[in-house]
């Protein structure tokens, strides 16, 4: 069974190991390209460690799945991120998301937050159920990636703590 851990300093080539697997596995999933990511210097992935609270799901010392949680600057002082969730496709429907979405509603109270938003995309059928079976629920609220394609747009969600 998967470990779940905080990512830290010298975690950083994990998260950039795990990050980029994703892009390159579901690159629709994610606002963010593998081509763009796959450019950023050490540095970059040692600031956005860091900047946010990265959880990684460790098996035999291999990340199989990443999340991140921020405090946005343009977000409320109560409200935190989820981002970047992905689990490795042969990992998943083992509880291993279950398990990332606790350990960021923990560190969110912690953070003395009590909302946890996310954005998903529109066509992303499976996160959506994952996120609705958390407890998060659609806002309304809609973030264009690609301007004046509404239909492209991705849904926010969020739920209490």
């Amino acid at each position: 069974m998967a470990e779940i851990i905080r990512a830290h300093d010298d975690d950083w080539s994990l998260v950039r190991e795990i990050r980029l697997r994703s892009l390159s596995t579901d690159p629709s999933a994610f606002g963010q390209s593998w081509e763009k990511e796959s450019t950023y210097e050490d540095s970059i992935w040692k600031k956005r460690v860091r900047e946010a609270a990265w959880f990684l799901a460790i098996e035999s010392g291999q990340p199989v799945a990443v999340v991140a949680v921020r405090h946005e600057g343009d977000s409320p002082a109560n409200e935190r991120e989820l981002q970047a969730m992905w689990v490795l496709p042969s990992a998943r429907k083992g509880g291993i998301a279950v398990k990332l979405a606790d350990a960021v509603f923990d560190w969110c109270r912690e953070d003395e937050a009590d909302t946890v938003t996310l954005y998903v995309g529109p066509k992303n059928e499976a996160a959506q159920s994952l996120y609705q079976a958390l407890g998060f629920e659609d806002t309304g609220s809609r973030w264009e990636i690609i301007e004046d394609d509404p239909d492209g747009a991705w849904l926010k969600m969020a739920r209490g703590l």
